[in-house]
């Protein structure tokens, strides 16, 4: 029996995706060393952490402008996985060991896989973009 199921972790978000303003999405970024220790310690989630990393990339972009491709929807499903894992008393409290990091592990993976061709396209467009310094190049069209 599954403690929480791929359509709740749908649910998650969708309905967070529905609320995302930029201020979370800032929360998010200002929290980016506590989510990312928190999948580092974490044997559910730390396979993900090159995922996370990128997923962070791909925020400050956006907020920095440099990277607006990306649909509203996306960028609210990716930002609520994030806030997700920051959650201590989210659908299966943390403190439970194993089940408790659990749900996190299931709404990041669902995540990555509704935001796949997202982020393929972001990635593509930093190796596309990218001058000699490392910086997007935001000549380009």
């Amino acid at each position: 029996m599954q403690i929480f199921s791929k359509n709740r972790a749908k649910k998650v978000l969708d309905e967070g995706a529905a609320e995302l303003s930029e201020s979370e999405i800032n929360y998010a970024l200002s929290n980016r060393e506590r989510i990312i220790n928190k999948v580092l310690k974490n044997a559910s989630l730390a396979p993900y952490i090159s995922q996370v990393k990128t997923l962070f990339s791909l925020l400050q972009d956006y907020v920095k402008g440099d990277y607006r491709e990306i649909p509203w929807w996306s960028l609210g499903s990716v930002v609520t996985a994030l806030l997700y894992i920051l959650l201590p008393l989210d659908a299966v409290p943390d403190i439970i060991p194993i089940a408790g990091f659990l749900d996190d592990a299931v709404v990041l993976k669902l995540c990555l896989d509704m935001v796949s061709k997202d982020l393929e396209k972001y990635k593509l467009s930093k190796v596309a973009g990218a001058d000699e310094s490392g910086h997007l190049d935001k000549t380009r069209d």
